[in-house]
């Protein structure tokens, strides 16, 4: 794999430290919930936290494999991962259903597309998932009445764009080995940024096709470029995990920039 970028692009050694809000493994009796993940991305007292932790909530269990449709008349529902992965997928006239992104634990499936009306969510998941249902008109009354809670959730979706733009960036400046390394570099980083992974080993139970829709690619073509990244030892792979066996030259190589996504949050 050859280096795209004239200049070293760095990989944080520890991407956790570019959220100072908290971390979502500092309670893990409690489970993760929706005040937990919109505090790493806005600064927020204590009755903000507790305005969102009254929020109404359903759990919703579902098994792999097992789509889910929401359907709304207003905002769309909301949708916190507890445990488990799933996607999230458009509905198309011509080919069914696409695959747009990927949501693991401690995301939140629907944010963005509760800004719009009549926005239907189709919820496909990749393991079995436990889910809290939120509700989207609920939750920008909120954003309407505290500034503390709008604040995060503005943050959020821009960190998720920013990791959308990132993606889309790869794709279309480099070859398929290159946008597989920096596809698994996002993913190690979301894990990272939110304090669920302490060292290079993350859970990856995405299969080549969810993979292959994702970067534009068949599945045996992503099969063959997780192959030659094994086979120049830039990773360990097993059938569920990944190990980043050097991350910040897979960083170098492929221009991948954890600031771009997660550094704005930093401010004030």
């Amino acid at each position: 794999m050859k280096g795209l970028t004239a200049d070293r692009v760095p990989l944080a050694s520890d991407i956790s430290l570019k959220s100072k809000l908290g971390s979502l493994g500092d309670n893990n009796a409690v489970g993760i919930t929706v005040a937990q993940v919109l505090g790493l991305y806005g600064k927020m007292g204590d009755k903000s936290l507790n305005v969102l932790s009254k929020m109404p909530q359903k759990p919703v269990e579902l098994k792999k494999s097992q789509q889910f449709f929401s359907v709304s008349d207003g905002r769309s529902d909301i949708f916190v991962i507890k445990d488990g992965w799933a996607s999230l997928s458009h509905p198309t006239s011509a080919r069914g259903q696409d695959i747009c992104n990927i949501f693991m634990p401690g995301d939140i499936i629907g944010m963005r597309e509760s800004f719009f009306e009549r926005y239907d969510v189709i919820i496909f998941p990749i393991t079995n998932c436990e889910l809290v249902k939120l509700s989207g008109d609920y939750l920008h009354t909120l954003c309407k009445e505290n500034e503390e809670i709008r604040k995060a959730i503005t943050s959020y979706v821009m960190v998720n764009d920013n990791i959308t733009i990132e993606r889309l960036r790869s794709c279309t400046h480099h070859r398929s080995v290159e946008r597989v390394a920096h596809f698994l570099l996002e993913v190690y980083a979301r894990f990272k940024f939110k304090g669920l992974l302490e060292g290079d080993v993350f859970d990856f139970p995405v299969t080549q096709e969810i993979v292959g829709e994702l970067l534009g690619m068949t599945s045996v073509h992503v099969s063959r470029c997780m192959t030659a990244l094994e086979q120049k030892k830039f990773i360990r792979k097993t059938r569920s995990s990944i190990k980043l066996l050097k991350p910040n030259e897979m960083a170098e190589n492929t221009g991948f920039d954890s600031d771009f996504i997660y550094g704005h949050i930093c401010l004030d």
